[in-house]
């Protein structure tokens, strides 16, 4: 489902970090190079490329009515166009997500086709004679059943960020994440860090958590936790906005086919859900709890 804005700070906070690490093994050797964060719900931080990520939510139980939620989604993220000029970076991405949302007649929903459509422009800071760096994004996007296109589907959201290289293996960042839509605003406080005592590595950027272990060149084995979601505006007679809130815990199998292709495998469960509906006048008309299920997924990248 589509990441909250808690979900995107992080990760536009895991890119950051992993930058500052990136740059930082330029001028080390070959292993250190390779070394990558950990991305196992493919959500398009670590090394760039093309991913896909396919994933099934079993039925999650209304807990005070009778019913439940069943998701399936596929996502995927395209970079489109990156540059540096001296010390500055830019990049443009892009990344769309499908979700299948069968709402099993609550509220008068059936099955509803949700899309989200967004891109991503960054810029990235970082003088190679100083440990300080720099970023800023900013995600337009719009979350829709593409039913009729309005104002209220958009939503933009930017992140500034300023971190410090302590050693080759340690990073902090700190900073703000803002986002509209819907006509309300947010504001986050953004802070993170990247801890790598090879062959471990400890990502840490609540509320996302990933431990993860390299037992070999190509095999990875990682335990992680993130915050999963999506808002939609849908064209429907009593329903006019979506909201679904949720927690991912998942183990996940990371394999290195090629130089260029991983594959991954997670399952885990998807626990703390919430179901929120409101009308045209974005009055809630429903605020229900979700009970836990299971999930797995599946996904494939290509990096550049």
């Amino acid at each position: 489902m589509r990441p909250s804005p808690f979900l995107l700070t992080c990760l536009l906070l895991l890119t950051a970090l992993n930058l500052s690490a990136q740059s930082a093994a330029e001028g080390a050797s070959t292993a250190q190079r390779g070394s990558q964060l950990i991305d196992p719900a493919a959500f398009g931080f670590g090394q760039p490329g093309y991913m896909v990520d396919t994933s099934f939510t079993a039925t999650q139980d209304f807990a005070n009515v009778a019913g439940g939620l069943d998701v399936f989604e596929v996502r995927t993220i395209m970079p489109l166009w990156s540059r540096k000029f001296g010390s500055t970076r830019i990049g443009v991405s892009l990344g769309y997500d499908f979700t299948q949302a069968d709402f099993n007649g609550f509220a008068g929903l059936g099955g509803e086709d949700l899309h989200t459509l967004e891109a991503q422009i960054g810029v990235f800071w970082r003088p190679e004679t100083s440990r300080w760096w720099g970023m800023s994004f900013v995600t337009p996007g719009l979350g829709s059943d593409f039913q009729g296109v309005s104002w209220d589907d958009f939503e933009v959201s930017g992140l500034g960020l300023l971190g410090y290289r302590f050693t080759d293996t340690f990073s902090l960042a700190g900073g703000a994440f803002a986002r509209y839509g819907a006509q309300e605003g947010v504001l986050f406080p953004a802070l993170g860090f990247i801890w790598q005592p090879d062959p471990f590595i400890v990502q840490v950027t609540p509320p996302f958590i990933v431990i993860g272990w390299r037992a070999t060149d190509r095999l990875t084995l990682s335990l992680s936790a993130y915050p999963s979601g999506g808002s939609w505006d849908i064209e429907d007679p009593n329903v006019s906005r979506v909201d679904i809130g949720g927690w991912q815990t998942a183990a996940s199998v990371i394999y290195k086919l090629t130089n260029r292709v991983t594959l991954s495998l997670r399952t885990g469960m998807n626990v703390g859900g919430e179901l929120q509906l409101r009308d045209s006048q974005n009055r809630e008309i429903f605020n229900e709890t979700l009970e836990s299920a299971p999930f797995g997924a599946f996904n494939v990248r290509f990096s550049f």
